[in-house]
């Protein structure tokens, strides 16, 4: 069972995000916070903390905290805590069958099948990743490179041929905005894969695939390494070279039934 569906999720605006992140790295703390005590530990103020309650389908903080005891009940603690695959495979099970997600997707592949080339946008993992999905695109006959170098210039000329695929967990990356934005005044169209919907790189794209994982850090108390989950990235990077595929396919086999002059 997981703790919060992806559609709760993703109603959640920044300051209930907040919320969600410290709640899901603090279960067994949450217990003996009143509101005001993790309104304070999270940053936020108490009206977040309802709103947040609220759209888990709580009607206030007292029956969240219940139904939140009763959740970890139910369910092995180790899963919760071990590895934030559990949400991520959750995810995984609502997109196969999401039409919004299935839009996009098709959305985004003719963005890519218009584009002469493409290119992939990250720094750290997430630069990795998009080595990844430069290697994915190639095999299916599309022109990609991965830029992982984050004081890469940007180009002179007009790139208004040119896609770009962004990948940042925070989507607050300042380097990475820096570089978006000398793209965008070159004309190129950005799609981003970001946690939220409500980050500066997911609101400088034309389209942007928001995960909404639980933030996962390693040694917070010395800067934190972020260990979020990158599985959702690498299901939208498959699953939208699996539509180009599929569209390059139908496209040959419609041109197959055309009339010869």
């Amino acid at each position: 069972m997981n703790l919060f569906q992806h559609e709760q999720i993703s109603r959640l605006n920044e300051s209930e995000l907040i919320v969600y992140n410290y709640v899901f790295s603090h279960l067994d703390e949450i217990a003996e916070m009143n509101i005001r005590e993790l309104a304070a530990a999270a940053g936020v103020s108490t009206s977040s903390v309802m709103r947040f309650c609220n759209k888990t389908g709580c009607t206030g903080y007292t029956e969240f905290k219940y139904w939140l005891r009763q959740s970890l009940e139910q369910q092995p603690q180790a899963n919760v805590y071990m590895h934030s695959a559990i949400p991520a495979i959750h995810y995984l099970q609502q997109m196969s069958s999401n039409p919004d997600f299935s839009r996009k997707l098709g959305e985004a592949a003719g963005l890519c099948l218009q584009a002469q080339q493409i290119l992939f946008l990250g720094i750290g993992t997430s630069g990795i990743l998009g080595q990844y999905g430069a290697r994915f695109f190639s095999s299916v006959g599309l022109t990609a490179f991965s830029v992982m170098d984050p004081f890469y210039p940007s180009p002179a000329r007009d790139m208004s041929n040119t896609l770009l695929v962004a990948l940042s967990v925070s989507g607050e990356t300042p380097e990475m905005i820096r570089l978006l934005d000398g793209y965008k005044k070159k004309q190129v169209t950005i799609i981003s894969l970001t946690n939220t919907s409500q980050s500066t790189i997911a609101r400088m794209s034309d389209l942007n695939f928001p995960y909404y994982m639980p933030l996962v850090y390693a040694f917070p108390k010395l800067g934190g390494v972020n260990l979020t989950t990158q599985i959702p990235a690498i299901y939208i990077l498959e699953s939208l070279t699996y539509r180009i595929r599929s569209e390059k396919e139908n496209a040959r086999l419609e041109s197959k039934k055309m009339p010869k002059e």
